[in-house]
């Protein structure tokens, strides 16, 4: 064996690198591997780890062919079904079901055809089996996940980066890279992109395993709700483009444009409603005149009905039923006029006259924020659950000492997921009721204080997602009494074991320092123009819609493939609503859940369809889509609906 290099090759694909992905180009360019790129006599090339180990046993060339051909015999693929979501989520699971329903007379393929929107692999290697696959296989983006960066450099002299790159773009199609922290997050955002529709029938190839590898596969599989999920659904959209209408059209409320510089000298205690507050109420109560105290949602009920009353109440979700709770707690605790509400501005507009003030913060990626925001920061960090939402309301706020109770992110008995005396266990009326969500509980975790606890995808994410939210802040202390999941970058303590100093500062003081660096908003912020010229261009979206749906012919050709220029042309008018402006953006934001996900059960059964049932089969998808998007219209139009 010979040392190899190609460093002209390897300078032309760091170039083409650089044309996509700059950044990655200049990580590639200041890695020096540890092992090192060899040949054998016949022009084999392989990499030689070390002490006689070569990573291809006959060849790179030779592994590549081999277990290429190997593959496409039967290769593995994911399969998504058309299955309903939330049950708010009523338009999109309308199609579902008339898709269903109007496809079931019809003879089906035992699986998908032969187009799959994605091909996901697994190893990079050398990278010779990439522009086979791309050669044997239909595809719209191909996924290379390699967390090893001295192979991605490796590659850059043997694989032709360039003509690869070029090859796919001339078919419409593209290749993209995943390395670094977080790599199934990155697969989900590269998925639940453009060719998201596509998704059913996509291929995962391996081209070799490691650990690290194993654990991506694995988490993959076990997110394949995440994965297949849509962003975001229609009617969850209007409404927090409504409700949020709604908010800044009263004047008088505070607005959270950039976290709050100065840091607090006193401690917060953020309370959540897991199952492990109940055994810590005394402990907070010990502690009360010495911190500030941060409730979550249905932690306010628990918290006011043990005589202990929150300096910050946080919300986050739009239910109309919340408004109702809230007006509910404060007839029966003498009001909230001594707390001060921190929400998104997308919560019911019921909410904020019960309390004595409000700041508002901008969660990130939703329509409203995309509509609202111009300057201010967003956050991704205060979701999925209010107990995220006050966590970030202490960073925000500039609170460092921070302490966490009931913010279980699971439970030790899954019949027990939240405190015994919130709204889960106690149903007042029918408003409380419509507040219940129950979680999935079938994951084990370590826990916080020592065993395991079993957890969901919707808690675990809340559980990531507090880490992610404390390490965009510096010199800040967590320490986590919850009896639930261990959280990342914070300390478990016993609440009997808590000390607090006594701060300088009282409680309003140290609040009304923070909201100093607020702006107080003092007219109405709702732009009722821009509001009437949204929805014109939602409008304006499903017109031209519904004429790529007219386009859902039987021509001769597989059902398959007939769906997807169709396809293609409503996927071009969400990518112009995405690149256009804010109002744009916004509109992109609403109808991008709704129409993604009916395009990807369009797909899903024309996939399937017997090509003798092409007529009549694509005529049920056409009126179908054509039927769900007509019955939007109405439901847009109630953007205008402003009143609290």
């Amino acid at each position: 064996m010979r040392p190899y290099r190609n460093d002209d090759l390897f300078k032309a694909n760091l170039e083409q690198i650089a044309r996509d992905d700059p950044s990655l180009a200049r990580i590639l360019d200041g890695t020096v591997p540890s092992s090192r790129l060899v040949s054998d006599e016949g022009g084999q090339v392989n990499i030689d780890l070390g002490d006689g180990r070569l990573f291809y046993p006959d060849g790179a060339g030779q592994a590549a062919e081999r277990q290429v051909a190997q593959y496409l015999e039967t290769p593995p693929r994911f399969q998504i079904g058309a299955n309903d979501v939330y049950e708010d989520c009523v338009e999109l699971n309308w199609l579902y079901r008339a898709l269903r329903q109007r496809l079931a007379p019809f003879p089906a393929l035992p699986g998908p055809g032969p187009f799959g929107g994605f091909v996901v692999v697994f190893g990079m290697g050398l990278g010779l089996h990439l522009t086979r696959l791309a050669e044997g296989l239909r595809f719209k983006t191909m996924i290379v996940v390699e967390p090893v960066d001295e192979l991605l450099v490796h590659s850059l002299h043997v694989l032709d980066w360039r003509r690869l790159t070029e090859d796919l773009a001339r078919d419409g199609r593209e290749i993209r890279i995943v390395r670094g922290d977080n790599p199934v997050l990155q697969i989900l955002r590269i998925i639940r992109g453009y060719h998201y529709p596509f998704l059913d029938g996509s291929y995962f190839y391996v081209h070799y395993q490691t650990p690290e590898l194993e654990a991506v596969i694995r988490h993959l599989q076990e997110q394949g709700r995440a994965m297949s999920m849509v962003s975001g659904w229609i009617e969850d959209q209007l409404i927090m483009m409504r409700n949020n209408a709604g908010n800044f059209a009263r004047a008088g409320f505070r607005l959270l444009r950039q976290w709050v510089a100065s840091p607090r000298t006193m401690p917060a205690f953020v309370v959540g409603a897991g199952p492990s507050l109940d055994a810590d109420i005394e402990d907070i109560r010990r502690c009360r005149d010495s911190v500030v105290l941060i409730s979550a949602s249905s932690a306010l009920k628990v918290l006011l009905e043990h005589g202990i009353r929150p300096d910050i109440h946080c919300e986050l979700e739009n239910s109309a039923g919340l408004a109702t709770v809230a007006e509910g707690l404060a007839a029966r605790h003498g009001g909230l006029a001594d707390i001060t509400l921190f929400a998104s501005p997308t919560v019911n507009p019921g909410i904020s006259p019960n309390f004595r003030q409000t700041i508002y913060f901008y969660r990130g990626q939703v329509s409203s924020t995309v509509f609202y925001a111009v300057d201010e920061v967003t956050t991704m960090f205060a979701e999925p659950t209010s107990g995220n939402t006050a966590v970030h309301c202490a960073l925000a706020l500039g609170f460092r000492d921070i302490t966490l109770f009931g913010l279980d992110f699971g439970s030790r008995d899954p019949e027990r997921h939240h405190s015994q005396h919130s709204v889960y266990f106690t149903y007042e009326d029918e408003s409380e009721m419509a507040t219940y969500t129950p979680y999935d509980m079938d994951k084990p975790v370590p826990g916080n204080l020592g065993g395991q606890v079993l957890t969901g995808w919707l808690l675990d994410w809340g559980r990531i997602s507090v880490t992610n939210a404390i390490k965009g802040f510096e010199n800040v202390r967590v320490r986590n009494c919850s009896d639930g999941a261990l959280i990342a970058l914070t300390t478990p303590m016993a609440a009997e074991a808590l000390e607090i100093t006594p701060s300088p500062l009282g409680r309003e003081q140290e609040l009304d320092r923070a909201l100093a660096e607020m702006d107080l908003c003092e007219s109405d912020w709702s732009r009722p123009v821009d509001l009437a010229r949204l929805v014109e261009t939602i409008h304006g979206f499903f017109d031209a819609a519904l004429d790529a749906i007219a386009g859902i012919q039987a021509t001769g050709q597989p059902p398959q493939t007939a769906i997807v220029a169709p396809i293609e042309r409503i996927i071009a008018l969400l990518t112009a609503l995405e690149n256009g402006d804010a109002v744009a953006v916004a509109a992109h934001r609403v109808v991008v859940g709704q129409v993604q996900g009916g395009l990807a059960a369009a797909f899903h059964y024309a996939s399937r369809l017997a090509p003798d049932a092409a007529e009549p089969g694509l005529a049920a998808i056409r009126s179908s889509l054509t039927e769900s998007y007509e019955r939007l219209y109405p439901l847009i139009d109630t953007i205008f609906d402003l009143r609290p």
